[in-house]
């Protein structure tokens, strides 16, 4: 190209050999990237060691004022600056609540040490966490006991031992122990724990109020003799549930001279009075664990009164119940004819469990919720799976995840049918087969509701539930708010609202719900839902509810001590709607009762995860010895990056410029 080109017969031969390697040079190139090699390189990353450090800062060190002692916060100051020269420093605020850095104000009314270690786990145990260090007096009244808390926690828990661990003296109030609802009419006890500390012959004076439109009613009063530096007594007291409504009450106990403390001399409490317990017969054809766990699951409402009784006891009269469970009934010796009419004409609610003693003929005729046909009596070991469509009531997150982990239950082998108003709750797997058959299901129909239980052994679900959680929360849930959408009367309201408790504690939020129905009956939330919260006197909160799914919910946040009403309203079609309600939130006073540091507490935590106890005087000490710890030290972290040198753009413009350089010359020494 460059020798027998006539064009270029008067250019010199360096000049060629220079045109003739820019070329080969590209070509080469060219022939090389088309073997799409790759470039390969590492990254190193150095990462410091993290020192976690959480003060505590509750309204127990409150009283003792060592949080906010000068001294203690400068050598505390010259520690953590200390500590950053070298470290990753996270600093942490807690009492109730968590905060992401120092604060000088309590944090809420309660201190949950686990729930700070259990930040700590999830956010740092998988990272190069050198040292955990917790400043407080290791008091705590809410959580578990740190000791037993289970953390993945591998690095050493110091503590500075804050408040003072000796035994001053203090009259006070150390527990009361009541039921949250009483029923209206009753006499009901109240315990309380008194404890006094070095106040030995001193006399007070245990007074229970009832606080009436912020007034003093006294009801009651026992004395006390204190005889001992160590007193301990438990007082009954009673009192009367004579309204209903959230009842508010005050224990007062007189204080003696000189007590470090009087705000734990008193502690309000709170019951609600209820006029509406309903019972329950759950009617069996003959013993079985299903009702021990049904019972179990339903007494956790205090609203309910439940007796178990056999389709052969004479004594049974469904008349004197709210609400009837039928455990393999009807069945072939026993066809409980004449309670299913008497539930029939009274309306009452019924729940049919279907089981193998099950007569399914007369069981198909006593209820219109679902039809069981079968050529061979015969059975299945069927699970369940959760309908996403079914929206009568809500449950939680966690129930269609745990109902699909749950054992089987034994179901008919049959054809089964809904009804023309049945709602599944739950279907049927069978053998790892998902099916629409329904395993839950219920039907409002003829101003009564029915529901199905199509299989038997819920009792191994509970223990199963225990087993995996450590609690029954899950299959309690699942039954309780069965039995209460099939035991409520229907509501033909089109707007309701509704708190999910009558009782809140001042560090807790307040969520309201709120529910929209069209002339269908069919729940929207396209409206905008507005709520007015006012307490006793007369201050008001407004806000604007948020949509969730298809109905509406609320975060009021926390809110003072008192008693507050609430009214949610919307507008639908022109037309004005409303829905009130109301709540109480109460004091929470758990500071206040127990002054005396835990040091203890702090030791084990020490020997359990390899750390020290230091005092506010030795808190340079517990820097220095972390500086010289050869456990605590960085961590190199090396990446592998793998490139295709085809992703280079600069290759390009570089075999572009090579080239058009040899384009250039050769052109410019006359080869055009």
């Amino acid at each position: 190209m460059y020798w027998k080109d006539k064009k270029l017969a008067h250019v010199s031969s360096p000049i060629k050999w220079g045109l003739f390697l820019l070329r080969t040079l590209v070509s080469s190139i060219i022939a090389f990237l088309l073997l799409s090699p790759f470039i390969k390189t590492v990254s190193e990353e150095i990462q410091k060691p993290i020192i976690v450090f959480a003060q505590d800062m509750s309204g127990s060190l409150e009283v003792s004022g060592d949080a906010e002692d000068t001294e203690y916060q400068s050598a505390r100051t010259s520690m953590l600056r200390s500590i950053q020269e070298n470290y990753e420093l996270v600093q942490l605020s807690f009492g109730d609540d968590i905060v992401a850095n120092m604060v000088d104000t309590t944090l809420g009314k309660s201190t949950d040490i686990s729930k700070v270690l259990g930040y700590i786990d999830d956010n740092y145990s998988d990272q190069n966490l050198g040292a955990v260090i917790l400043a407080t007096d290791g008091i705590f009244n809410e959580g578990v006991n740190p000791i037993y808390f289970n953390s993945r926690i591998k690095a050493p828990i110091h503590s500075i031992a804050l408040g003072d661990s000796t035994t001053r003296r203090d009259v006070l109030i150390k527990n009361v122990f009541h039921n949250r609802i009483a029923y209206l009419g009753d006499e009901f006890s109240i315990q309380v724990d008194v404890q006094a500390n070095n106040a030995r012959g001193n006399n007070s004076t245990l007074t229970l109020y009832s606080i009436e439109n912020d007034q003093r009613v006294r009801l009651s009063s026992k004395q006390l003799r204190i005889d001992s530096d160590k007193f301990f007594s438990t007082v009954e007291m009673k009192a009367k549930a004579s309204r209903v409504g959230t009842k508010q009450f005050l224990l007062s106990l007189s204080g003696v001279s000189n007590e470090i403390s009087v705000t734990n001399n008193s502690k309000n409490i709170y019951i609600e009075v209820i006029d509406n317990r309903q019972k329950i017969l759950l009617l069996a054809d003959s013993p079985h664990p299903d009702l021990s766990a049904f019972k179990q699951t339903l007494q956790t409402n205090k609203n309910y009164e439940i007796d178990i009784k056999y389709a052969a006891d004479a004594d049974v009269n469904p008349t004197q119940y709210d609400f009837i469970l039928l455990h393999n009934l009807p069945s072939k010796e026993f066809d409980v004819n004449s309670i299913l009419t008497t539930a029939t004409q009274r309306a009452i609610p019924l729940l049919f469990v279907v089981g193998t003693q099950t007569d399914l003929g007369r069981f198909n005729s006593a209820q219109n919720v679902l039809s069981i046909r079968q050529s061979v009596a015969s059975s299945n070991e069927s699970q369940a799976y959760a309908n996403t469509g079914f929206n009568s009531y809500t449950v939680s997150d966690a129930i269609p995840n745990a109902v699909k982990r749950f054992p089987p239950m034994i179901a008919p082998f049959g054809e089964y049918q809904n009804g023309l108003n049945t709602k599944t709750i739950l279907y049927q797997t069978i053998k790892d087969v998902d099916t629409k058959y329904s395993m839950i299901a219920v039907s409002d129909q003829s101003n009564r509701r029915t529901g199905v239980i199509a299989a038997e052994g819920i009792w191994k679900w509970r223990l199963f539930d225990f087993m995996d959680d450590s609690n029954y929360e899950t299959t309690d849930e699942l039954i309780s708010k069965l039995v209460q959408y099939l035991v409520l009367k229907e509501d033909k309201r089109k707007f309701r609202s509704y708190t999910n408790k009558n009782i809140y504690k001042e560090n807790e939020s307040i969520y309201l719900d709120a529910q929209l129905y069209n002339d269908n009956f069919e729940l929207i939330n396209g409206p905008e839902v507005y709520a007015t919260i006012s307490n006793a006197a007369g201050k008001k909160y407004d806000y604007t509810f948020s949509r969730n799914s298809n109905y509406y919910t609320l975060d009021a946040g926390r809110l003072p001590p008192g008693k507050y009403n609430y009214t949610a309203r919307t507008t639908l079609n022109g037309k004005d709607l409303n829905s009130k309600g109301a709540f109480t939130v109460q004091t929470v006073e758990l500071e206040q009762y127990d002054l005396t540091a835990r040091h203890d507490i702090l030791h084990l935590l020490g020997d359990k995860y390899g750390g020290k106890v230091y005092t506010p005087d030795q808190i340079n000490t517990l820097a220095e010895e972390i500086k010289v710890s050869d456990k605590i030290k960085p961590v190199a972290y090396y990446t592998n990056h793998t490139k295709n040198i085809l992703n280079l753009k600069w290759i390009f413009g570089l075999l572009a410029c090579l080239l058009i350089l040899e384009w250039f010359l050769r052109r410019y020494f006359g080869s055009y």
